[in-house]
């Protein structure tokens, strides 16, 4: 069971969502819905508005990065405020090798489109800081499983990491969760969803007040449960580093000619209580 409605009153959380429905998106232009596109090269439009599907073209040059995120960084690791996104995206067709891309989609403290990728397949940046989501690394590289997708969180640098592969035993699908089509080579349409919780406060001691909290994350890929991880012991949360977080995604291509197309994305958190 999801412990995060996903028909909360728009009253009590707050957040952004993005249907794909504009023309086209200037680059570093914010939007009024809270979204800001970026491209060095390349451009982002909506390849089909009646449909709802935001094309991201990268035309010019390689290793050059294109975003699509929240200008406000409105997300944070808060005890009683759970946060849920999800996401529906499908890197390109054949030609456009969707292989030779780093793609990520969650939620990433200073997500800032120019340095979130290790090269040859190393996946997401060190020292991300707070994070969770999901990725999948360039091809060509020895460090990550390239063909599938990668679940991730993380806070004050320390991250866990699972492939989405069958061989993994934290895989809880048992299956890989694939980025193209083995058989055409196309990209695959994934809906992606996930959400942290927190799940208790741990007890200040004699008397002083509580700066810990420990968390989970569940991750659910086309509606079946992938992964959870447990932000506790060693991962635990200092209530006082929690960063503020951007929600979107960010892509890089490693080849001149790349496309990944956004069809949907949306990021909610309980509001604060203040009383």
């Amino acid at each position: 069971m999801r412990l995060v409605p996903v028909d909360h009153h728009k009253e009590e959380v707050v957040g952004l969502e993005e249907e794909f429905i504009h023309g086209s998106f200037a680059t570093g232009v914010a939007l009024g819905n809270g979204f800001t596109a970026t491209h060095a090269v390349g451009a982002i439009a909506t390849a089909d508005a009646l449909h709802g599907e935001g094309l991201v073209t990268w035309t010019a040059a390689a290793d050059e990065y294109c975003s699509y995120l929240s200008t406000w960084e409105i997300f944070q690791m808060l005890n009683g405020c759970p946060i849920r996104f999800k996401a529906i995206l499908r890197p390109g067709l054949t030609a456009s090798l969707p292989e030779e891309l780093n793609l990520f989609v969650g939620c990433m403290e200073n997500m800032d489109t120019a340095s979130e990728f290790v090269a040859a397949g190393g996946g997401m940046r060190a020292l991300c800081g707070d994070i969770f989501g999901f990725f999948t690394p360039e091809s060509g590289g020895a460090v990550l499983d390239d063909s599938v997708w990668h679940c991730i969180t993380g806070h004050n640098d320390l991250e866990q990491v699972d492939a989405l592969n069958a061989a993994n035993p934290n895989n809880l699908s048992g299956a890989d969760v694939k980025v193209i089509d083995g058989t055409t080579g196309d990209g695959l349409t994934h809906e992606f969803v996930a959400e942290w919780v927190p799940t208790n406060v741990v007890p200040g001691v004699g008397g002083v007040a509580a700066t810990i909290i420990n968390a989970e994350t569940r991750f659910w890929v086309d509606g079946v449960l992938v992964a959870k991880h447990q932000q506790r012991g060693t991962f635990q949360i200092t209530i006082a580093t929690a960063e503020l977080m951007n929600f979107g995604f960010v892509g890089e291509n490693i080849t001149d000619i790349a496309v990944c197309n956004l069809l949907y994305l949306k990021c909610e958190q309980l509001r604060l209580r203040t009383w």
